[in-house]
């Protein structure tokens, strides 16, 4: 870190580190914690909070170095959103980069991503399994609120050594790979497994078929399906004959009642001539009689009703008045003849009704006959409908609905001997894939040794660092190491959650370890730890005499000695700390920054600034 900057319209305070040891120094309550998280929230990283002491300024920046390349790193002071610009002071011609503060998309990098490239450390994994700055962050801060009660800010096991094996260069990307591939089949095994488990039970619960028993029923209802199909086919032909039988009895019915109606017509008309002749001869009865009673002539006088003596007259004298009349005796004879004509008329009416009556007799048997022949046609068909027709259709019916219900049963069945072919092939398929998970297993344990071994010879000089330092700030630490398996201090026999409850010594092992991996970094080229270290409270815990004030003047050597010592390129590490107090007297390679309530950290703050 060069400089820290704070900026409101234009115009910018600063804070300098000019040494390799920095250290804030100043009462609490005068911002340094708020100081120290703020170059953090410059360059982007999430996690840090915008203090008010910063957001009464617009801006923040941070000057910093990696390697030969100074950067400048610009955010806004008054939205925790946004982007990082960051600026290439060694080379002008480069344009500044905007990096959003949030996850970038389509490949877009985050500003602490962008950061996490600036410092070699590669990416790796996704979701719980990924390293980002955020899981860098702890292995290069320890801050105030976990340096004296958790290690690398309570970080999981598994985190660590992740983390820790990156920054120890021990990342190996065939490694991962094969990391990823044994987990990626355990995974596909595991789920197989779960589902084969999870339909066999239920298969069991409900008491099915197994898929050999599903087979032989399916057979045999297949076998049943098809007869029952043959035998509806038969049927419905037989069906379609009867109907063909049916269809020419309603032909024969349709012909005796066309008969019976042209009967019944002839019966009709020959009744109406019967009725015209029936008349015809009564009127010339009634003829003939009225000619008769004509022709008889009265037989008692009109006016006192006694029998007329006609004894002697001649034919032309009148039986009442005893008058000749001279035409008489021709009249007598024309109504003779008239007489003798509506006889013969009589007759003939008499005849023709006698043969009209016949006719009509004889039409009346034939529509008797025809009715009888339709009651008869009807008959046949009612009977043949009954007797052949509508049982061989109940049948067809029969057959059908039994074909459809073995249809069913049969798509029901196949839907069952699907889901036990699925339980053959979730068989198959998991035996493939523990297979494939056992292969992918041994791979990667083969390689993860490799790295193991390496790994081992790392921390086994981490430890000796570790152990020196610890033994240097501390007498009564007997041993100390750090566990290869996922990083963790162990002192005098216990872990680091074993220790003492929180405060010194919690605070000492977490300062001692981060010092003594970088020592292992500066004698290890490959570790790609960068060579920085910020510290909030280092002396956290620590009272001010006796056995606290040594090992509190010791911790202070320690940082001093670890920032001044060259690498084998002769680069120096640096080292930011804070504490409550400046130094009785300059220590060569220390450089303060002396703050208290009236002058923070943030330069121009009012003393009532937060």
């Amino acid at each position: 870190m060069e400089k820290h900057e704070f900026g409101a319209e234009g115009t910018w305070v600063s804070r300098a580190f000019t040494g390799p040891l920095m250290l804030v120094a100043g009462e609490s309550g005068a911002g340094k914690s708020t100081g120290l998280e703020s170059q953090w929230y410059a360059l982007g990283l999430s996690g840090m909070k915008i203090m008010p002491a910063v957001q009464s300024y617009q801006q923040v920046r941070l000057t910093f170095q990696v390697d030969a390349v100074r950067w400048r790193a610009t955010r806004s002071a008054q939205h925790s959103g946004g982007s990082v610009e960051f600026e290439n002071l060694s080379d002008s011609n480069q344009r500044p980069v905007q990096c959003p503060v949030s996850g970038g998309k389509n490949g877009e990098l985050s500003a602490a991503e962008f950061v996490q490239g600036l410092l070699g450390i590669p990416r790796v994994g996704t979701g719980a399994g990924r390293l980002g700055m955020e899981q860098v962050l702890p292995w290069l801060y320890l801050r105030q609120a976990t340096i004296a009660t958790s290690y690398l800010a309570g970080n999981s096991a598994t985190q660590r050594k992740l983390t820790g094996r990156t920054l120890l260069g021990a990342h190996d990307a065939q490694v991962e790979m094969l990391r990823a591939r044994a987990a990626d089949t355990r995974k596909r095994w595991n789920a197989t497994k779960a589902l084969l488990e999870k339909l066999t039970a239920a298969r069991k619960d409900h008491g099915l078929a197994e898929h050999e028993d599903l087979q032989a029923i399916h057979a045999k209802w297949a076998a049943q399906h098809s007869e029952t199909a043959q035998a509806a086919r038969k049927g419905s032909d037989e069906l379609g004959r009867l109907n063909s039988q049916k269809q020419a009895l309603e032909s024969q019915v349709k012909g005796a009642e066309a008969a019976q109606k042209a009967a019944r017509d002839s019966a009709d008309g020959a009744e109406k001539d019967a009725r015209i002749y029936s008349k015809a001869e009564g009127e010339a009865e009634g003829l003939l009689k009225a000619w008769r009673e004509r022709a008889a002539g009265p037989t008692a006088c009109p006016q006192c009703h006694q029998r007329l003596v006609t004894e002697g007259l001649a034919e032309d004298v009148c039986p009442t008045c005893k008058e000749t009349d001279p035409g008489r005796a021709g009249r007598g004879r024309a109504q003779a003849d008239r007489i003798t004509e509506a006889s013969q008329q009589l007759d003939r009416a008499r005849a023709a009704l006698r043969r009209s009556d016949d006719a009509a007799a004889a039409a009346r048997l034939k529509a008797f006959e025809a009715d009888q022949a339709v009651r008869e046609a009807h008959t046949r068909t009612a009977h043949f409908v009954e007797s052949s027709l509508e049982p061989q259709r109940k049948k067809v019916a029969d057959l059908e609905a039994a074909a459809r219900e073995l249809a069913a049963r049969l798509e029901q069945l196949a839907e069952h001997l699907k889901e036990t072919d699925v339980l053959g092939n979730l068989k198959r398929d998991l035996k493939r894939y523990a297979g494939e998970k056992d292969s992918a297993k041994e791979e990667f344990e083969a390689a993860e040794k490799d790295v193991d071994e390496h790994v081992k010879a790392l921390v086994t000089r981490w430890s000796h660092f570790f152990e020196v330092r610890m033994k240097a700030t501390d007498p009564r630490v007997r041993s100390a190491s750090i566990a290869p398996e996922d990083f963790s201090p162990v002192v005098n026999g216990r872990p680091f959650d074993a220790q003492a409850v929180a405060g010194a010594v919690l605070t000492s092992i977490n300062v001692n370890a981060a010092l003594s991996l970088r020592d292992l970094a500066r004698e290890v080229p490959a570790v790609v730890l960068p060579g920085f270290l910020m510290i909030d409270s280092p002396l956290s815990g620590l009272g001010t005499h006796g056995h606290d004030q040594k090992v509190g003047e010791l911790l202070l050597q320690s940082l001093t000695d670890s920032a001044n010592r060259p690498d084998d390129q002769g680069e120096l590490q640096q080292i930011i700390a804070a504490v409550n107090a400046p130094l009785p007297a300059p220590v060569s390679g220390v450089r303060e920054i002396v703050v208290d309530k009236d002058k923070r950290y943030i330069p121009g703050l009012t003393a009532d600034g937060a």
